[in-house]
């Protein structure tokens, strides 16, 4: 298979895509693997360890609907934001009961509040500067209810800079070939994934800008937004992250009178 379509892919014409527009057609198939349910698991045991005793999620950045789906199996009230129409469009064919918005990180407005707002797979990491995380997090405050948790996984400078070890993730996953390269810019800060994926006769290269976020930064602007306490944890036990993890998992609470 991988040979085939690297075979192809040399005499075929290779289409340039915005972030997450081609991509929605083969995401599902490439994240197959990809542990959903644990990251449910793992939110909602740390808000309950923290007296969390119900209500309605938001899951930010929901893309096709995969970290929606665990929270709707287990029977919560969930709904989803997400900026890319060509994701939503598979997430509300998967799930179409489930309230999927379109929208910005950075100024969206929704009708409701909720009790947990969460985020998984890199999302927050698509901010690229301190502006764009610090609106994000004034929005994800003001739609929480007082009491309400914000919960998020986030890589790290060294989780970026080093990701795939060799700078490169290759495979084949149902008739799906990838090769995504990966690069880090020191000067700039941000990485670089080149996303190339192929699908029968359809070849195409999508290329996605990531700014890491470390500790220090995170508990700074999160409580500039208002959030207290703020917590950095690391996956799947929860203990404080230490200065060497290459991806943390954040809990910050909005003050029951916030």
């Amino acid at each position: 298979m991988r040979a085939v379509a690297r075979a192809y892919y040399t005499r075929s014409v290779v289409q340039h895509k915005p972030p997450f527009t081609s991509l929605s057609l083969v995401y599902d198939e490439i994240m197959a693997d990809i542990e959903y349910e644990a990251w449910g698991d793992f939110i909602l045991s740390t808000i309950t360890d923290r007296g969390w005793q119900g209500g309605a999620f938001l899951d930010l950045g929901c893309g096709t609907g995969n970290g929606t789906f665990p929270m709707v199996v287990r029977g919560f009230e969930v709904s989803g934001l997400d900026a890319s129409a060509e994701m939503l469009q598979v997430a509300r064919e998967k799930l179409p009961h489930v309230k999927f918005y379109q929208g910005d990180f950075t100024c969206f407005t929704l009708p409701e509040r909720f009790s947990v707002i969460y985020s998984v797979f890199d999302s927050i990491n698509n901010l690229l500067g301190e502006e764009a995380f610090q609106a994000m997090s004034e929005r994800v405050f003001a739609h929480l209810e007082g009491g309400g948790f914000f919960v998020f996984d986030v890589n790290t400078t060294i989780g970026l800079r080093n990701l795939w070890g060799s700078g490169r993730a290759e495979g084949s996953s149902g008739d799906v070939y990838y090769c995504w390269v990966h690069s880090f810019d020191e000067a700039s800060g941000l990485a670089k994934v080149e996303a190339y994926c192929q699908k029968g006769s359809t070849a195409f290269t999508e290329v996605h800008y990531e700014r890491p976020y470390d500790a220090p930064e995170l508990h700074t602007l999160l409580t500039k937004a208002g959030f207290y306490p703020v917590e950095v944890l690391e996956f799947p036990h929860g203990e404080p992250a230490g200065p060497e993890a290459d991806r943390v998992w954040v809990v910050a609470q909005k003050p029951v009178n916030g």
